[in-house]
């Protein structure tokens, strides 16, 4: 029976497959590929091979370059969407806000006007309806109240 409690993460029984190193590419290779990644943004083989002895990489990493160069330029170009996005939509939240309390004024205003008018039209029934009361009360006979 074996002891299957002492093997590794790192064992070669266990990983098929060793991580290649972080290389960190120097200044002047890194102003090269973007030099050339502007003049071919979609290379074939053999550019990579010509650029690769260029700037003294092999093609594999040249291509992995421009495909991580990619992705970091389309997630710049994301982010400044993004906020440019944010602060418009601010901008319309907060005129959506005064445009509410805006037609919150006009309301009530109108729902005013509109309680006057009931006022004076409540007024005007009562005294037509006290008029008739004292109508009525003068033809039976009795008094006024």
């Amino acid at each position: 029976m074996t002891n299957s409690r002492n093997k590794h993460v790192g064992d070669s029984s266990t990983s098929a497959k060793k991580q290649s190193k972080c290389v960190r590419h120097t200044v002047e290779q890194v102003q090269l590929l973007k030099e050339f990644l502007k003049k071919c943004p979609h290379p074939d083989t053999d550019q990579l091979i010509e650029i690769g002895n260029e700037v003294g990489l092999n093609p594999k990493k040249i291509k992995t370059w421009i495909c991580n160069n990619k992705i970091k330029t389309k997630t710049q170009i994301e982010k400044s969407s993004n906020k440019t996005l944010r602060i418009e939509n601010e901008r319309i939240r907060s005129e959506n806000i005064a445009m509410k309390e805006a037609m919150k004024k006009i309301i009530r205003a109108q729902c005013d006007c509109e309680r006057a008018r009931n006022l004076e039209n409540l007024k005007a029934e009562n005294q037509r309806l006290t008029n008739e009361i004292l109508w009525y009360s003068i033809l039976l006979g009795g008094e006024a109240f």
